[in-house]
């Protein structure tokens, strides 16, 4: 299709949210706003298609001009008519790299924002599409990530909308152009530093000198063709899963038996524990990693595979995951007052209700703030007392717990000063400072 400059964008911007049953709207649609083109493509279509907007920007305060970024769009936004919120993005916010750490810290920004009913617009065009799916084929990635981004998916309490996924990146900059409307050039949309960067400003110009001057739009339809594949593997997922949990409900979700696995064929076998870890939020490992799990499926062997962010420990008929823990190497043993900050990342602790909220780990009973306790590492031979005032080796409990040997050096040990081990963070607590449901409890969270 031949594309010309405002109608066109306009049009097909319209009928898109038409089929969407969008508009006519009320409520503002949520657009995250860079003040790059492409978003401020998407903000003024908007505009000019009379529908309600709130514009939002990220200041993720990495570039000396950030500031005077988010001044700009602030500016820019108002003159389309529309108000522009600013956020912050926090200093610590995690990633492998500055890619994924902003992009990562960006959509948890967005997603605090909407509420259910609310829709967040993303600008992401065709070329975007075709820098994704080079992406995911070079990292090695499976169906999933080949299938590149969606149309649609759940965001926080809303949902995430591209409607420029099938426009190509040249009709946005036309629309600009033919509406004289003036945009942000970010200079790390050239730096060589970044792979998406060279693949955007190396590869695809490449395949185009070499003969296929439609190479972006043919790279973006097989990534749909490839979402088609991905939403029928989880169509197949969810149908073997709930098989499984309707012939073994005493297990978990974090547990599979060992002879439904064992029944599947290698290939089955590797889509359903793909699934299962993804449903458990969990990263995937490896073809290789995955390929030694299925090997010790087969034997029934005893034994744990780790890899990066997760593992699995064959234990009897059931196949456990394992996380990865999230403690850092340098947290510092010492006496811990319970109303004080923990000694090591990604966890705190507050005084709740027992039962009262979600996304909590250990609940500890209240009368624990008047204990003298301890954090420590593991010590070679060391025992615990238990309630009876018996004695049980912690490298059992850590064993029982289904924490692999590899994690068990550095994981934090709550101890109170009569010799109990009370707790070991995402994995243990003793059964005696268990708070009731209810009661005022110490409770322990990631955050």
């Amino acid at each position: 299709m031949e594309w010309s400059a405002r109608p066109d964008l306009e049009l097909r911007l319209q009928i898109i949210l038409q089929k969407w049953e969008l508009l006519p709207r009320e409520r503002p649609f949520f657009v995250a706003y860079s003040g790059g083109s492409d978003s401020t493509a998407l903000l003024a279509a908007l505009v000019a298609l009379g529908c309600p907007v709130q514009a939002l920007h990220v200041d993720h305060g990495w570039h000396a001009e950030s500031p005077d970024w988010a001044r700009f769009c602030v500016a820019q936004a108002n003159a389309l008519g529309v108000s522009c919120m600013v956020l912050h993005l926090p200093p610590e916010t995690s990633g492998e790299g500055p890619e994924d750490r902003a992009r990562r810290g960006r959509y948890a920004l967005l997603a605090a924002q909407l509420q259910a009913g609310d829709y967040l617009l993303t600008a992401q065009h065709q070329q975007d599409q075709a820098e994704t799916f080079f992406l995911q084929l070079l990292r090695g990635t499976g169906i999933a990530g080949l299938s590149g981004m969606p149309q649609q998916k759940p965001l926080g309490a809303g949902v995430l909308l591209r409607p420029f996924l099938q426009f190509p990146k040249q009709a946005l900059l036309d629309y600009l152009q033919e509406k004289k409307i003036p945009y942000i050039s970010d200079p790390a949309n050239q730096d060589p530093r970044y792979d998406r960067t060279r693949v955007r400003e190396q590869l695809l110009p490449l395949l185009e000198n070499l003969g296929w001057p439609h190479a972006v739009a043919t790279v973006a339809r097989t990534a749909e063709n490839l979402g088609d594949v991905h939403e029928l593997v989880d169509d197949w997922f969810a149908l073997y899963w709930d098989r499984h949990q309707s012939d073994y409900p005493g297990l978990q979700e974090d547990a599979l038996s060992l002879g439904f696995l064992q029944r599947l064929s290698p290939a089955r076998q590797r889509m359903f524990l793909r699934g299962w870890l993804q449903r458990l939020h969990c990263p995937l490992p490896s073809r290789a990693r995955l390929e030694v799990l299925q090997d010790a499926l087969m034997t029934a062997t005893a034994k744990s595979i780790q890899w990066e962010g997760g593992a699995c420990r064959i234990q009897g008929e059931t196949l456990s995951l394992s996380r990865a823990p999230e403690f850092d190497d340098n947290w510092q043993e010492g006496s811990w007052d319970i109303s004080r900050p923990l000694p090591f990342r990604g966890w705190e602790c507050r005084l709740l209700a027992q039962g009262s909220g979600e996304g909590v780990s250990h609940a500890l009973l209240a009368e624990c703030a008047e204990a003298n306790l301890y954090w420590r590492r593991r010590q070679n031979g060391e025992r615990s007392r238990m309630a009876n005032e018996q004695h049980r080796t912690v490298k059992n409990i850590m064993l029982e717990a289904g924490i692999p040997p590899e994690w068990r050096a550095n994981i934090p040990l709550l101890w109170d000063e009569a010799g109990h081990l009370l707790c070991i963070p995402g994995y243990y607590l003793a059964p005696w400072v268990c708070a009731p449901m209810g009661g005022a409890a110490f409770c322990l969270l990631r955050k």
